[in-house]
């Protein structure tokens, strides 16, 4: 009889844990991101959105089974990349989960959505673009505690009667830039934490423990006013440098023009010249032949009546 109770006890334990700790519940990655009003200036211009550097320590502390022990109020996981572990405290694996990827692809859809840019991108490259966004994942520690009261695996019985099983925290903090493509200087770059996502949960209502979607899309947000009048003002400071530049070039142009107009006129006038020269020289020399030959007549001897004969 003791045994069968014992073996029932066990049996309903692995279950609320089972339950609680979500062994098959697999997260995927989804991402909603925010709708803005239209926007009333574009700039024209084009933003790709590169890969982020991950810059968190890998330090990831499974210890859930300790809440076993005899007084120890829980077990508990600390999870500096969380996506690589297998199980979590309210779910099991998360798939489709790539950070370093995932969230700046988020980010190029919310910029997309701003209407700020022609086109907003993410690309393993900048080369094509106008602007460039870089950002490095500092924190997305995740942490879970499963709560048996110091009362080992009797802890489970007073989940039964309504007492909190687990308690989750989820935290993200982000490092973001704006760089300007062409002279790869930063315009723009802060830090952004989110405030934690901390659940209870009790057996009958497991709370989501995956809320990294939500609250990326809480900082896109933020990140995407910031940048606004950033993006506008290089724009126009661009588009300005681009006018003055056209404009020296038409400048530049026209003044070769009219130079090249005076160095053609000048060779005329030099054409011009030469040849009322070599006319003058023929005239001159036609004058000359006519003068020569008059000059030759006159000095010829008349014998109009022939020699006379003596008398």
């Amino acid at each position: 009889m003791k045994t069968g109770k014992i073996l029932l006890h066990t049996s309903l334990v692995t279950l609320a844990v089972a339950l609680t700790t979500g062994c098959a519940n697999q997260k995927s990655w989804v991402y909603h991101p925010n709708s803005y009003p239209a926007a009333i200036e574009n700039s024209g211009e084009k933003v790709a959105i590169l890969p982020f550097e991950d810059a968190r320590s890998n330090e990831n502390h499974n210890m859930w089974g300790m809440y076993l022990i005899p007084l120890m109020p829980f077990g508990w996981q600390d999870f500096s990349t969380p996506e690589g572990m297998q199980m979590h405290m309210n779910s099991g694996m998360w798939i489709n989960y790539k950070p370093t990827e995932d969230f700046p692809k988020a980010l190029a859809e919310d910029l997309r959505n701003t209407g700020l840019f022609s086109d907003a991108y993410f690309d393993f490259r900048q080369e094509g673009s106008d602007f460039v966004v870089k950002g490095k994942i500092l924190n997305t520690q995740y942490n879970g505690r499963i709560i048996t009261y110091g009362l080992s695996v009797y802890g489970p019985d007073l989940w039964i009667i309504g007492f909190p099983a687990t308690w989750t925290e989820n935290q993200l903090s982000l490092e973001l830039g704006l760089v300007n493509s062409k002279t790869a200087k930063t315009l723009f770059s802060k830090s952004y934490t989110v405030p934690p996502e901390k659940r209870l949960s009790w057996l009958y209502v497991i709370k989501n423990d995956f809320e990294y979607p939500d609250m990326l899309r809480e900082l896109n947000k933020e990140f995407c006013q910031d940048i606004k009048p950033v993006v506008l003002e290089a724009a126009k400071q661009q588009q300005a440098q681009e006018a003055a530049a056209k404009a020296q070039a038409e400048a530049i142009k026209q003044q070769q023009a009219r130079e090249e107009a005076a160095r053609q006129q000048q060779a005329r006038a030099e054409a011009i010249k030469q040849q009322q020269a070599q006319e003058q020289a023929a005239k001159q020399a036609q004058a000359e032949a006519a003068k020569a030959q008059a000059e030759a007549a006159t000095q010829q001897p008349t014998n109009a009546t022939g020699p006379q004969e003596s008398k």
